[in-house]
């Protein structure tokens, strides 16, 4: 709802600066052309009022934490209790992975220690090197999913409250200038 907000605070200061650019050019307008600049003008100041009204209304529901009446907010797809139960699941899966590795380790050292100290081969130095590397790549992948998900929910998130938020109301017409064929 915040993003929304800095975006409907984008579009209005756009639309301010273009109703600035409008003002100044039919000061300067010939003769004749005033209408269709006026019509182009009032389109822009309702457009305006409309954004300001958006915005009003989102910061209403940031501040009272209810939405008013007339307002949809879609909720995005991937926040179902099944989703948070397979990153659960996953974050878990991950937990067991490396509580049976360090248990591993911690036992290979027991046994080590009651045997006396023995040189460590090359190839036992390899296998252990390669075991913490695939440790860390599946952290690391595991994460990037996560990421991943949260981003996709975030935008389809955002996508499904912007349209739901202008139900109802029509889009801008063009505007005719009479003799400018």
């Amino acid at each position: 709802m915040r993003n929304q907000r800095g975006e409907m605070s984008d579009q209005l200061s756009s639309a301010q600066n273009r109703r600035e650019r409008l003002i100044n050019e039919i000061r300067s307008a010939p003769a004749g052309t005033e209408q269709g600049l006026l019509q182009q003008l009032q389109v822009l100041n309702d457009r305006i009022v409309r954004i300001e009204r958006d915005i009003e209304i989102s910061g209403q529901t940031l501040r009272s934490g209810q939405v008013p009446v007339g307002i949809t907010i879609v909720p995005p797809p991937f926040t179902s209790p099944s989703d948070v139960a397979e990153r659960g699941a996953a974050i878990g899966l991950m937990g067991v992975i490396v509580v049976a590795v360090v248990y591993g380790f911690r036992r290979l050292a027991r046994r080590r220690g009651r045997r006396g100290t023995q040189a460590y081969s090359a190839e036992r130095d390899e296998r252990m090197e390669r075991l913490e590397q695939a440790v860390d790549a599946i952290a690391i992948e595991v994460e990037r999913v996560g990421e991943a998900q949260r981003f996709q929910t975030r935008l389809l998130a955002e996508a499904n409250i912007v349209p739901a938020m202008n139900i109802g109301q029509r889009s801008a017409e063009p505007v005719r200038v009479p003799g400018a064929d």
